[in-house]
């Protein structure tokens, strides 16, 4: 089937929706004057920051100025200079703009898939760190350096970490595509605090943060890496003739593919001690699980 790619407009249409049926002009511009883009009363307002980035433009970041004034005052009959709106773009907007996107995130979130008390009042906060990169043209190289392995030179990587229970951004990040996931994750490991429960896909994979989690009093949920090896405690230990235990002999090996080959499509086996790793450091508790037909397309 041939992959169809949205416009940038169909791609925006859905947030435009949402963006009306949840925020009013006066909550809008509340939610400036908190944010710092509305100091003082202005002709340009929240709403209209709002309807240029969102409404009125397919893609703001490419368009002139010249033109972004001319929308405004076809579409708002607002008048403004090339350097009025220049200096509207600033951090206060870009602060705005990402509180407003998180505002609307968390409601979406808490509307539609809130978590069950029972899941979720063990832990103080449930913290979820991913990533994505895209390509840039390469013009912009030399201060987004892309990750390598492809054509474009030129790349860009956001991290975030959203907190679900109040649906708030613990961190955003940006930055050039070729950042290491795994120094950012440490990074934000050091942030953890008692009770958390930290949700990290792949590329955050790091016994020494796992280790450093718990020793924080805190939980992680992680996927495997095919390359780490997974230990047991031998109950068959070999013995030097004086009654040593020989210490290679302390732990041995589990075949992940032999216990996967004995279950089912969709049936799971939890292995509630194991130990990660040819130093056998990090004892965890490890979930395999057999993807049916249908989620291996």
């Amino acid at each position: 089937m041939e992959q169809v790619s949205l416009s940038i407009q169909e791609e925006m249409e859905p947030i435009a929706q949402e963006l009306q049926r949840y925020f009013s002009p006066p909550q809008l511009e509340q939610l400036a004057r908190q944010t710092g883009f509305v100091q003082r009363k202005s002709k340009y307002t929240a709403q209209e920051l709002v309807s240029l980035c969102v409404f009125f433009n397919n893609d703001i970041s490419i368009t002139p100025l010249a033109r972004l004034c001319g929308q405004l005052d076809a579409s708002n009959h607002l008048s403004m200079s090339i350097e009025e709106l220049n200096q509207r773009f600033n951090t206060s907007a870009v602060t705005f703009l990402q509180t407003l996107f998180s505002t609307l995130l968390q409601e979406k979130l808490m509307s539609s898939s809130s978590l069950p008390c029972k899941l979720d009042s063990p832990f103080h906060r449930i913290r979820i760190l991913d990533s994505t990169v895209f390509q840039l043209p390469d013009s912009y190289a030399e201060r987004y350096q892309g990750s390598g392995g492809s054509a474009h030179a030129a790349g860009m990587k956001i991290r975030l970490e959203y907190e679900l229970k109040t649906g708030s951004f613990l961190q955003v990040d940006v930055g050039p595509g070729k950042n290491s996931d795994g120094l950012y994750g440490t990074q934000r490991t050091k942030t953890v605090e008692e009770k958390d429960l930290c949700i990290r896909d792949l590329g955050y994979f790091s016994l020494g943060d796992f280790k450093e989690i718990e020793e924080r009093g805190a939980f992680y949920v992680s996927r495997l890496k095919v390359n780490v090896r997974v230990y047991e405690k031998n109950g068959n230990m070999e013995r030097f003739k004086d009654g040593k235990v020989k210490k290679q002999s302390l732990y041995k090996e589990i075949d992940i593919e032999a216990i996967m080959d004995r279950l089912e499509p969709g049936e799971s086996i939890e292995l509630p001690e194991v130990y990660l790793g040819r130093d056998k450091k990090l004892r965890t508790r490890l979930l395999i699980y057999k993807l049916t037909e249908e989620q291996t397309l």
